[in-house]
């Protein structure tokens, strides 16, 4: 269910509106909670500039922008608006490079004076690729591209390159400011408090230039600015309109006065305070909203099942305690490591995070994702594979070899004996045990047997890492698929290079050494079908039971203590000095991602936090004004043992 889409108008929505029609162009600012259904309140004001204005921008060959932070919303927006080409959704950064690619000499332009820079700011030799760009664009200048990553000398701008040099380019340029407004007389921002600073600014930039003909809107709530490059609340000037969505959609009443709490009434934070969205003939659903305190010393999985046990029983909810997809309920943790301590692929994590610099949150990142080269043979394909012959899925299963089995290619090309086809099907049942969820035996093992029976083809970035253990002879003579390791990006200088390489191969000797079973809990977690997620990863859903964990004793991330939040610990110097430089210190980035945690509740919410003195603590949260929790709805290790017999 998408939050909002099917409630009506509200006073917010008719603000938006009015500015809408107004002939005089304005911006204007929208304060949206968690569950208020901004997004709709989006689409609508789309869908009213369609309808009022629509024929008259085509008429001009105008359209209307829509600038969202991720793909996955670019998908939503442009289906809810019916595809319909009067509206350009994109990302942040496709409508930058969008705005400016065909000013190619004022890209050149910008790109020399970026390697000037950079040249200057490092020595010889770590500039060394950056003279030879340069030399590049004094003699044959190449056409600019927008690419994930830079390569000056390929003539590629990056994600980074993109956010700096049009922001730039637009406030530096008032005639490309005036034909950002002539294009788009209508920009409206999705998620603003991600939006980065500088394209933030470059709006409002245009907006101030061409004042009156320019509308820019602004859809978001600074609460949620949970990553750290986001601009949070946006302001204007007195010629600015702010509105605020009050109505919270999604929450029942008792979770819905907990995220409250949390929020506060804090002008930095849009001075917003949530009221339960009412429709006529629909009374107020019945909702929970309980805190555990339970000792770290004890902390394992067994008092987290004690606490969803204690919650089926108490609030006669079966899925409390038997919800296992993530679809009924969700577990929420801090970091992925800890939802893979709890899933048994603690192996496999910490496979991926031992290496340091560029080259470590890289591997990080594509861990994170499932979409480094190296976990793409066994998440893509062995693990669907074995998953379709345990459900008695043959034709499927045939299906996935005859995409991807070399040696089931050479059996249809007729360049086989008759009884490979047998022999394919015995390897993949062989495929299962080694790939089964208690599986001890390690990578290297499962893929030097799906290698050598032919059952996928080698990533040639594999061969060097595979080669360094026994029994792999015959890589020399198997079909190869993938880019070779050469084609990789290089560092600045050859030593850096090395480092690189040094780390990689270091990660993929504990990777290959991690047993296999572990993959399947990694690969399940991947894809949902595990409870567990994580407290940032789940901004924008909704679940009707979410289980928030609050384990500062556990992680290794220093940014966020739920302890000094609550008013368990004291603020140390560093968040002191913050506060005086009117920064986040560590209190105020955790309630921004205990609010969004916690709002994702459709129906019940439990927090749990593990602490060294529950008894201590449970005294202080319930005598606290500061707590979220009214004092009956906490509760300790004795009141869950007594209420659950």
């Amino acid at each position: 269910m998408k939050t909002g889409g099917g409630h009506g108008s509200t006073e917010a929505d008719e603000q938006i509106t009015s500015i809408i029609d107004d002939p005089v162009k304005r911006a204007f600012v929208v304060i949206a909670g968690a569950g208020s259904g901004k997004t709709a309140s989006l689409v609508k004001a789309l869908r009213r500039i369609g309808r009022e204005q629509g024929t008259a921008l085509r008429g001009r060959r105008r359209r209307v922008a829509c600038i969202t932070y991720t793909n996955a919303a670019v998908e939503e927006i442009t289906a809810r608006v019916d595809a319909d080409p009067l509206f350009h959704v994109s990302t942040i950064h496709s409508f930058l490079w969008g705005v400016v690619s065909p000013f190619q000499g004022m890209i050149r332009a910008w790109v020399r004076e970026d390697i000037d820079r950079v040249i200057e700011q490092r020595s010889p030799e770590a500039a060394a690729k950056y003279v030879e760009a340069r030399e590049r664009l004094d003699g044959h200048a190449p056409r600019f591209s927008y690419q994930p990553t830079r390569d000056y000398r390929k003539g590629f701008l990056g994600h980074n390159e993109i956010l700096r040099m049009v922001p730039e380019m637009i406030i530096g340029y008032p005639r490309l400011a005036a034909i950002v407004a002539q294009s788009f007389p209508y920009v409206l921002v999705d998620e603003s408090q991600d939006t980065d600073p500088r394209v933030v600014e470059a709006l409002k930039y245009v907006e101030y230039q061409e004042r009156g003909r320019f509308c820019v809107g602004f859809f978001g709530d600074p609460m949620q600015r949970i990553y750290l490059q986001g601009s949070g609340l946006v302001t204007g000037d007195e010629t600015w309109t702010v509105i605020r969505k009050r109505q919270n959609w999604r929450c029942p009443p008792p979770v819905l006065r907990v995220i409250n709490h949390i929020r506060g009434q804090s002008p930095q934070d849009g001075d917003l305070q949530q009221v339960l969205g009412e429709e006529e003939g629909h009374s107020p659903r019945p909702g929970y909203a309980d805190l555990f305190v339970l000792p770290s010393a004890q902390e394992d999985d067994s008092l987290v099942d004690q606490v969803r046990d204690h919650l089926a029983v108490r609030e006669g909810d079966a899925l409390w305690s038997q919800g296992t997809d993530g679809q009924h309920l969700k577990i929420l943790v801090l970091e992925h490591r800890l939802a893979a301590l709890r899933l048994g692929f603690e192996d496999l994590d910490s496979a991926f995070r031992k290496a340091k610099g560029r080259t470590g949150e890289q591997l990080r990142d594509e861990y994170i994702k499932g979409t480094h080269w190296s976990l793409k043979p066994v998440l893509d394909r062995l693990i669907p594979l074995v998953e379709a012959v345990e459900d008695r899925k043959g034709v499927a299963a045939l299906a996935m070899l005859r995409s991807f089995s070399p040696r089931l290619h050479t059996f249809m090309d007729g360049d086989a004996p008759a009884q490979t086809l047998t022999e394919v099907k015995e390897a993949t049942d062989t495929l299962t045990g080694l790939l089964a969820s208690d599986s001890q035996e390690p990578v290297v093992a499962l893929l030097r047997y799906a290698l050598r029976e032919g059952i996928i083809p080698l990533d040639p970035r594999l061969k060097s890492h595979l080669s360094r253990h026994d029994d792999f002879d015959f890589l020399e003579g198997i079909r190869t698929e993938g880019p070779e390791p050469d084609d990789e990006p290089a560092g600045p200088t050859e030593e850096t290079r090395r480092d690189r390489l040094a780390m990689l191969a270091e990660a993929m000797g504990f990777f290959l050494a991690c047993p296999a079973g572990q993959l399947r809990a990694y690969h399940d977690y991947l894809r949902g079908r595990s409870p567990y997620g994580t407290q940032h990863g789940v901004k924008g859903a909704e679940f009707e039971r979410v289980l928030v964990l609050l384990e500062d004793h556990r992680s290794k991330w220093n940014k966020y203590s739920y302890e000094k939040l609550l008013g368990l610990r004291e603020p140390s110097d560093a968040d002191r000095r913050n506060i005086g430089q009117e920064k986040e210190d560590t209190a105020e980035r955790t309630r921004k991602l205990f609010y969004v945690a916690c709002s994702r509740a459709t129906r019940s919410l439990a927090v749990v936090m593990f602490t060294k003195d529950p008894d201590t603590a449970i005294r202080r949260l319930r005598e606290s004004d500061d707590c979220p929790f009214p004092a009956e709805n906490i509760h300790g290790m004795e009141d869950l043992l007594v209420r659950s017999m």
